[in-house]
Formats: C-alpha cells, sequence, structure tokens
C-alpha cells in the first residue's frame, strides 16, 4: 500500500501560495498582510483547516481591500492549479500504479479546496481512496490502518518532525521525504529519515526497495 501526502509532495503549494500573492499584490496587499491573513484563513479558533478562496478574500476585504477584486485574483491562480504540479508526479504515479497495491491519497485542509485542488491537478483519478481531513494526518492514519490492519504500508510525506511522530504511532510504515522549501535541509536530516529533493529519486528508492 502507498499512502501519500498532497500538499508539497505532488503538489508544489510553495508556489502556488506566493502566486496568490503576487496575484493580490497588485491591489495593494503588502507581504506582511498577505500572511497574515493567509495565516487567519488557514485555522479556525478550534483549530480545522479552512483556507480557501472565499475565506482569504473575505478577511482581506475586512482589511479595506475590495473583496470581489481579490476573489477573482485568487481564483484566477486556482483556476492554474495543474501548472503547480511537482515535476515528474505523472511519471511517478504511473509507476506506483504499476506495482498493484492499493494507492492512497492523503489531503489535509478545508476539505472542498483539497478537492478543487487535487482533482483540478489531475492526480485524484490515480487514488483507489482519497482520504481529506480539515484536522490531522493522525485522524486519517487511524481510519486507514483500522480498515487494513497492519500490513506494510508506505509513506511519503514532506514535514520532517510530522513524519516522525507519525511512524512513532505507526511503525509498521516505511516513510520517505520530499524536500519542501519550508524546511531547511538540516531538518530532514536530523529526522534521520530517508529523503530526496525530487520524486525521480524517491522513484529509484522505492523500486530498489519493491522488486
Amino acid at each position: 500500500m502507498f499512502i501519500i501526502d498532497f500538499d508539497d509532495t505532488l503538489f508544489d503549494t510553495h508556489a502556488f501560495k506566493q502566486a496568490r500573492f503576487e496575484a493580490v499584490k497588485l491591489f495593494g496587499v503588502s507581504e506582511e498582510i498577505f500572511w497574515e491573513t493567509y495565516q487567519q484563513a488557514r485555522n479556525s479558533e478550534d483549530g480545522k483547516f479552512t483556507y480557501c478562496d472565499e475565506r482569504h478574500a473575505e478577511l482581506l476585504g475586512e482589511k479595506g481591500f475590495e473583496r470581489d477584486k481579490i476573489l477573482s485574483a485568487l481564483q484566477d491562480v486556482s483556476a492554474q492549479i495543474p501548472s503547480f504540479l511537482c515535476d515528474d508526479v505523472i511519471d511517478f504515479l504511473e509507476f506506483l500504479k504499476e506495482k498493484n497495491k492499493e494507492m492512497i491519497l492523503l489531503s489535509l485542509g478545508q476539505k472542498s479546496f483539497q478537492e478543487l485542488k487535487t482533482r483540478e491537478s489531475g492526480v485524484y483519478d490515480y487514488f483507489d481512496r482519497v482520504f481529506m481531513a480539515d484536522d490531522t494526518k493522525e485522524h486519517i492514519l487511524t481510519k486507514i490502518f483500522k480498515d487494513v490492519g497492519n500490513q506494510e504500508a508506505w509513506f511519503i510525506n514532506d514535514k520532517p518532525q510530522e513524519t516522525l511522530d507519525l511512524l512513532d504511532k505507526f511503525p509498521n510504515m516505511k516513510v520517505v521525504l520530499k524536500v519542501s522549501p519550508n524546511f531547511d535541509e538540516e531538518e530532514y536530516k536530523k529526522s534521520g529519515l530517508p529523503f530526496f529533493k525530487d520524486l525521480i529519486e524517491i522513484k529509484e528508492y522505492v523500486e530498489e526497495r519493491t522488486k
């Protein structure tokens, strides 16, 4: 079984967010205000993920910017979702398909926005099951392993400490990290887990261990 994270593993979320800032900057939104409102839009008070075009536009509207123009700019970037796929994603997913093991996509965030991203990017239909959650990856993995027991599972993710914490709870997983610009390489080294800069290298690593 292959369990694969979406954001910053298959999808260049870092570049996607930067493009969103560039789009609204044209209307006078500073970098400071963009990230301040992004963080506010990202989570509700109870910690659930709530980010979407509309919520971010509303918060910027409350700051005095033109909500409708901001919303349109954010939606224009969302319309370009396929261009933010990481390099060689389709080749990588085709390779995994050939292994004839169940493929599960794990997507964390506001559910309708994550569904938009996963479907529009073109990766959704490669997976046997897609799990979207607005709380934690642990919640999703608990569901998955309740269904399948302790069978061997590959887990491909981008966050070093998060992956270590999940591995502690689900020790049957074989984990591989994909380097994200959100973390220093030193954090990946400290994790002691295998990590690679692109999906080609991950493909080679998995291929060597699934022959």
